[in-house]
C-alpha cells in the first residue's frame, strides 16, 4: 500500500488577457450579525449584484447560479427576492439577496480594543479567468444606513478583485492549473472596549487590590496573608475561565493574556514573598523582612499597573 503526501498552495495572480469580459458586480449588506468570537464565524443577508451581455455568456448563465461564497460555512439565495432587467441597450442587470453564515478568523490580540476585517470573497465557478473579470461597483456598494453592531463602529466598505490560483488542475484532462476571478467584500469594524475591558477582566483587577492590601498585614499577621492570597488566586482562575470561554485559542500573545499572566506573577510574588518573610521573621531577621517587605510592596502595587497601561496604550495605537 502507498500513500502519498502533496501540498501546494493556492495564490493570488494577475491574468492578462485583454478579452476577457468585464462583469461589474456590487453588493448592499443589510444585516450583519451573530458575530461569534470563539466559533469562527459570523452571519450576513446582502444584495448582490452584476451587470453582463447574455450573448457573450452561456445559456443558463444568471450570475448567482455561477458563483459561490468561498469562505462560507452555509449560504442560501432567498428566492422571493432574486430578480433581473433587462437594459435597453441589451445587457441583463440581475439583483440577489442571500444569507450566509461565512467563516471569520477573529484577531483578537487586542481584545478588547480589536479592529476586525468582516471579509466575503466570491468567487466564479465554470468560468475561469480566461472568459470572464470580475469589475467591482465601488460607487453602489455599501453598508446599509440602518446596519448597526452593538458595542462596535462600522467603517466603509473596501472592494478587491483579483484572480485566484488553484494550485490543482482539479482532474482536468486539459492540465492547466484552475484560475477563477474572485472579488472581496471587506467591512472594517472597531470594537468600543472600555466598558468591556473593565467588566471582563474585573477579576483579575480585584485580585490586584487583595494583593495590595495583604502588604498591610506586618508582624504578626503576616501569617494571616495566605488566606487574602487564596481569595485573590480564586479570583484570577474564575475570571481566566470566564475570558477563556469568550475569546479563540491561538498561538499569539494577546493583551488578554498579558493581563491574566501579570495577575498570577503578582499573586505568585504574594505568596512566596510571604513565606519567606515568616521563615526570616522565625530567625529573627525581622528588619531584612521588613525592608524586603516594603520593596516588593512598591514593586506589586507600581508594576501592576504599569505593564496594564502599556499593554492598552500599545492596543489603542
Amino acid at each position: 500500500m502507498l500513500f502519498l503526501s502533496c501540498s501546494a498552495r493556492a495564490e493570488e495572480v494577475t491574468y492578462a488577457n485583454d478579452k476577457r469580459i468585464e462583469i461589474p458586480v456590487g453588493i448592499y449588506i443589510t444585516s450583519l450579525y451573530d458575530l461569534d468570537i470563539p466559533a469562527k464565524k459570523f452571519t450576513v443577508s446582502a444584495w448582490i449584484w452584476s451587470t453582463y451581455d447574455p450573448a457573450l455568456m452561456p445559456e443558463d448563465y444568471k450570475f448567482y447560479n455561477k458563483i459561490e461564497i468561498t469562505n462560507a460555512r452555509t449560504w442560501s439565495i432567498i428566492e422571493n427576492e432574486n430578480f433581473s432587467i433587462k437594459n435597453s441597450d441589451g445587457t441583463v442587470h440581475t439583483m440577489t439577496k442571500f444569507t450566509a453564515e461565512i467563516n471569520q478568523d477573529w484577531d483578537v490580540k487586542y481584545f478588547p480594543f480589536d479592529k476586525q476585517e468582516v471579509a466575503i470573497h466570491i468567487e466564479s465557478i465554470e468560468l475561469d479567468s480566461k472568459q470572464i473579470e470580475f469589475v467591482p461597483d465601488t460607487t453602489n456598494s455599501m453598508v446599509g444606513d440602518e446596519l448597526t453592531l452593538t458595542g462596535w463602529n462600522i467603517l466603509p466598505i473596501e472592494i478587491r478583485a483579483f484572480d485566484y490560483k488553484y494550485p490543482t488542475t482539479f482532474g482536468i484532462q486539459s492540465g492547466a492549473k484552475g484560475i477563477y476571478p474572485r472579488m472581496s467584500f471587506v467591512v472594517p469594524i472597531e470594537r468600543y472596549g472600555h466598558r468591556i475591558f473593565w467588566t471582563y477582566f474585573l477579576g483579575f483587577f480585584v485580585s490586584y487590590i487583595i494583593i495590595c492590601i495583604l502588604y498591610f498585614f506586618s508582624g504578626e499577621l503576616i501569617e494571616s496573608r495566605v488566606g487574602l492570597i487564596m481569595t485573590a488566586l480564586f479570583a484570577c482562575v474564575g475570571n481566566k475561565y470566564t475570558v477563556d470561554l469568550l475569546l479563540p485559542s491561538n498561538d499569539v500573545f494577546t493583551l488578554s493574556d498579558l493581563i491574566q499572566v501579570a495577575s498570577f506573577v503578582i499573586v505568585g510574588v504574594g505568596l512566596l514573598s510571604s513565606v519567606m518573610l515568616v521563615v526570616l521573621m522565625k530567625k529573627g531577621m525581622e528588619a531584612l523582612a521588613q525592608k524586603i517587605d516594603i520593596v516588593i510592596t512598591w514593586l506589586v502595587t507600581l508594576g501592576y499597573p504599569a505593564v496594564m497601561v502599556y499593554g492598552v496604550s500599545k492596543a489603542l495605537q
